[in-house]
């Protein structure tokens, strides 16, 4: 059975199942070039069956997300404004609230009844049958299936998707029972993406800038205040938002939080963002019955690593699993998985790789080159060369077979150095023409990983894939100081030879020159800009960032200036 998955949301993405395994998953922003982009993924969805081997003729079912209601249930919107109502506020302070808490309604309601079922109507004129499943409910199929257990406790939580904000969910025998659900004006998404945005950045984009500045204060002055703003209320077991206007308002606008800001250093109110999610998530999550100690995770917020290392510590939490295309660019996969699942009655195969994107042979980079004016050379053994750079001190731009799924480069679309060198993290980000707070992530060997990181047996599926911090040993600190946090904490890939051969045999081959377990691995791209898709992409971003080195497939183009 042939299944298609498409996402239309940010990240719109494409993906196919086949007899219930993943064979292509990609985004529209690698094609044309858009962060983020959102709407029908024409281009993806034909390079996801060019990927497949199939037409779209092959396909037995298309599968998206937008199952929900034309317009929103009045009860929740009727309880939040009567609870306003009654909560004792100054007159201009409540009709405040109740005029953010309208507009939210109407926002919902015309994103309801005009946007989704316009996307509906663009994928059933593809001529397949259409099934439509909820966008919470594609993730949790993306976090439940993606995992691989038997049975396992399940938690979504993201901005807004459809009618919630987050899900809990039992996943046994292959099939998923929805618990509880948080509305969406309850939004965790929406109350760090507020915050996000009064400190000067944006919103679905740079959620990572405030977790990297949340490390540099220990002892937060704006948390008495920010804490307030959100909770886990245990007896109705779902979120709970008391943020002033943030949270009902669509485009993350809170007037209340602008003198909270100017009042305080934004590493304070990064720190007191950071503790509030992490502490209202783990009641959350300690709440719940876990099957065997097993969560596994999905949607935006869970892009957040420090939080999914803290999931992991909770007493109840014997191991945690995080869906690694964790955002909405997830959605195809999980709308796919459920549809295979709605017609076999079999649980699909669990993920076991995200090179789930375009490749490119030798004769196709060998003619792009012979016209491209660059220096280049065939390589004879390209990972001892590149470790042999590496090893002195060159960066590296690495790009070599399919390219990854998700929001992170993982040795096929990356960018490499040695992380020996704390300062990295400024000159490089010079070069790409970045702003960042936390460190490069670090690539390391499989076989040396438990003796870098503390922890590993409860996240080893996160540690592939870059989803989670872990405390680092003394020897990693010692060894890798680029790629530690000002926290003690990296956010590694652990890189299995089974899983990532070429990338695997280049670290292999420094660590044989250094004795050193891990690079620096940061995404190929420049700032603002998906990661490079094709071998013209790659020169592109190679150029403007004046890099002095290129591995495209089996060949070697040289550039820049050196390394500084």
């Amino acid at each position: 059975m042939n299944v298609l998955g498409v996402g239309f949301l940010s990240d719109a993405s494409a993906a196919v199942v086949r007899d219930g395994e993943l064979v292509a998953a990609v985004a529209e922003e690698r094609y044309n070039r858009v962060k983020l982009w959102n709407g029908i993924p024409r281009r993806a969805i034909a390079g996801a069956l060019e990927l497949a081997g199939l037409t779209l003729e092959d396909i037995d079912v298309v599968a998206t997300h937008g199952a929900a209601p034309a317009a929103p249930d009045p009860a929740p919107y009727a309880a939040k404004a009567e609870a306003i109502r009654g909560a004792g506020l100054p007159a201009e302070r409540r009709d405040a609230q109740l005029a953010h808490l309208e507009e939210r309604r109407v926002h919902e309601t015309r994103v309801l009844g005009e946007r989704t079922p316009a996307y509906l109507a663009e994928l059933r004129a593809l001529g397949r049958p259409l099934r439509v499943f909820g966008h919470h409910e594609a993730h949790a199929a993306t976090a439940y299936y993606g995992a691989g257990w038997p049975e396992c406790g399940v938690l979504t939580i993201d901005g807004w998707g459809e009618d919630g904000s987050s899900t809990v969910w039992h996943g046994a025998a292959g099939k998923m029972i929805g618990l509880h659900r948080s509305h969406t004006f309850d939004s965790l998404g929406y109350f760090y993406g507020s915050l996000t945005k009064a400190l000067g950045f944006v919103p679905h984009r740079h959620g990572g800038k405030v977790l990297g500045l949340a490390a540099y204060c220990r002892d937060s002055k704006s948390y008495p205040a920010i804490r307030t703003m959100v909770d886990y209320d245990r007896a109705a077991r779902r979120f709970v938002g008391r943020m002033e206007g943030g949270l009902y308002v669509p485009r993350f606008d809170n007037p209340h939080l602008k003198d909270l800001v100017a009042a305080h250093a934004r590493e304070d109110v990064a720190a007191a963002a950071q503790r509030t999610l992490e502490e209202v998530v783990c009641a959350c999550v300690a709440d719940l019955d876990l099957p065997a100690g097993r969560l596994a995770v999905a949607g935006g917020v869970f892009a957040n690593v420090k939080l999914n290392q803290r999931l992991r510590e909770l007493p109840n939490v014997r191991e945690v699993s995080v869906f690694p295309n964790m955002g909405d660019g997830g959605l195809a996969a999980g709308a796919a998985w459920l549809a295979h699942v709605a017609a076999t009655g079999m649980a699909p195969a669990p993920l076991s790789t995200l090179y789930l994107g375009p490749g490119w042979d030798t004769r196709a980079i060998a003619a792009l080159l012979a016209t491209a004016g660059v220096r280049y050379r065939r390589l004879g053994d390209v990972a001892e060369t590149v470790a042999e750079l590496l090893a002195g001190g060159e960066v590296v731009a690495h790009f070599d077979g399919r390219m990854e799924y998700g929001p992170r480069a993982l040795g096929n679309r990356s960018i490499l150095y040695q992380a020996t060198d704390p300062g990295v993290n400024d000159w490089l980000n010079r070069r790409l023409q970045r702003s960042e707070f936390m460190p490069f992530a670090p690539a390391t060997l499989a076989e040396h990983a438990d003796a870098c990181y503390v922890g590993l047996d409860g996240g080893r599926g996160p540690a592939r894939y870059m989803a989670m911090t872990f405390d680092c040993t003394p020897r990693m600190r010692a060894e890798s100081p680029a790629a530690v946090h000002v926290d003690g904490t990296a956010r590694p890939q652990v890189v299995a030879a089974a899983e990532a051969p070429r990338f695997h045999a280049i670290l292999s081959a420094y660590s044989r020159r250094t004795g050193l377990a891990s690079v620096v691995n940061t995404s190929f791209n420049m700032h603002e800009e998906p990661i490079v898709c094709t071998p013209e992409d790659a020169l592109r971003a190679f150029h403007a960032s004046a890099l002095p080195y290129l591995v495209l497939g089996d060949f070697l183009v040289e550039g820049g200036d050196g390394h500084r």
